[in-house]
């Protein structure tokens, strides 16, 4: 299961850097975006600009024009209009986009590459993982259990920096199941939006009860039950080997359910082991 997993990110992640995530000419501008316009046969009105704050640009014999909010292959036909037939007759215009800056998403968190990338598309929280170099620690890594949480960026809201889940009201943040997401379900491989961020916490789990060390603990692929409690530096004189106990949530939703466990039993990503007090 978890090589399959690691095939299918590994897959996105080609996909997403083998090429242009989609035509420019759908893409809708915005403010301080870089463009490029050329008109065929007119090499002395090629212009280098960006997109100004109030959404418009300048060119020449045309004056102010929006842009904010169209796309590459509008703004190229209102230019046209506007050149001719009076000033060129039957111009050709094209616009390419130099530098993505007004449509973007984050990915913060446990990944390879956190950063800021250009939302060129209607992209899903898969998408976007993989573009951020899948989860840090590579394939080996059980998805069991991760999660990733999507903060929404706010409407009309411009956003340079993420967004974080403990700074957010709980309205504006959507908790999904990354190992869902890969299998496709809608509910948790959502459309990433621009302004949004894509926060993979790190993979933890606890230990609680009769042992030294109660506490969160990083997790590793293919712990036990034994190396957990280990890690939580053993157990207490007044543990009781035979009732531990997991408390796992399933894909981190749902109820949560209660698991009697041995020390040789595999753990979860956000499990709580419980080592309860021997009476006897």
């Amino acid at each position: 299961m978890r090589k399959r997993i690691f095939l299918l990110f590994w897959l996105l992640y080609l996909i997403g850097f083998s090429g242009p995530l989609w035509s420019q000419e759908d893409y809708p501008l915005g403010p301080e975006d870089e463009i490029e316009i050329r008109v065929w046969n007119h090499d002395d009105l090629t212009r280098k600009m960006r997109v100004g704050l109030k959404g418009t640009i300048t060119f020449p014999f045309v004056g102010e024009v929006r842009a904010q909010g169209r796309t590459i292959q509008q703004l190229q036909k209102e230019l046209e209009s506007k050149l001719g037939p009076k000033y060129i007759v039957n111009p050709i215009v094209t616009i390419n986009v130099l530098e993505y800056k007004s449509q973007k998403f984050f990915v913060v968190g446990n990944v390879q590459k956190p950063g800021t990338y250009p939302l060129t598309k209607s992209i899903k929280v898969t998408e976007g993982i993989s573009l951020a170099g899948g989860l840090s620690g590579g394939g080996g890594k059980s998805l069991s259990g991760a999660v990733a949480i999507i903060v929404r960026g706010k409407p009309g809201e411009k956003s340079d920096q993420p967004r974080l889940p403990d700074k957010t009201p709980a309205g504006e943040k959507i908790t999904v199941s990354l190992s869902a997401a890969l299998a496709g379900d809608p509910k948790h491989n959502l459309d990433i939006k621009t302004g949004d961020t894509i926060y993979v916490p790190n993979l933890t789990f606890y230990v609680s009860g009769e042992v030294k060390r109660p506490g969160r603990y990083p997790y590793e692929e293919n712990m036990t039950v034994l190396m957990a409690v280990t890690t939580a530096e053993g157990l207490t004189d007044k543990a009781s080997r035979r009732g531990i106990y997991i408390i796992r949530q399933q894909d981190g939703e749902g109820e949560k359910e209660k698991i009697k466990v041995k020390m040789d039993d595999p753990i979860h990503p956000g499990d709580t082991i419980v080592v309860p007090e021997s009476f006897f």
